[in-house]
Formats: structure tokens, C-alpha cells, sequence
């Protein structure tokens, strides 16, 4: 589950976001933010949205931390909790 969650959310960020990645380029341990994937606070307001409709859900504002968007994988294995399939 979490690996489809996890090209799911590479598609998000390729196909959504102001980034200039292909998907092999997304290195799912890499950090979200500029030092890694690149995503700014903009960018990332905007990811979490996307997550939220594509995935069916939302985080609640304690979820809202650094730690659960340090990296993309962190971030699969969260979401694949929350979705029910």
C-alpha cells in the first residue's frame, strides 16, 4: 500500500507542483524542502491540499508537523495509515 501511496504522491509532485523533477529525479528519502525535493512553504501548502483531496482525507493540525513531511517516505507510510482501501 505504501509503495502506491508513494508513486501517487511522486505524480503529485511532479504533475502538480512548481518543480523541475521527473520522477526517477524524486529521491523518496530525500527532505521535502529546499535542500532535497525543493518544495518552498508555498509549494508545500499546496501538496498538502492535493494529498488531501486525492487521498480522501485530512490532517489535523497536530499532524501538521515538520517531522511527518520530512521526506517522502515518512510521509507514504503516514498516509497508507490513514487510507482505507
Amino acid at each position: 500500500m505504501a509503495e502506491n501511496v508513494m508513486d501517487r504522491l511522486k505524480h503529485i509532485i511532479v504533475e502538480e507542483l512548481d518543480v523541475n523533477l521527473g520522477l526517477e529525479e524524486i529521491d523518496e528519502t530525500a527532505p521535502l524542502f529546499e535542500e532535497g525535493i525543493g518544495l518552498d512553504s508555498i509549494a508545500i501548502m499546496d501538496f498538502i491540499l492535493l494529498i488531501e483531496e486525492r487521498f480522501g482525507f485530512q490532517f489535523s493540525d497536530a499532524e501538521l508537523s515538520p517531522e511527518l513531511f520530512r521526506n517522502l517516505r515518512t510521509l507514504a507510510d503516514f498516509i497508507a495509515t490513514r487510507v482505507v482501501r
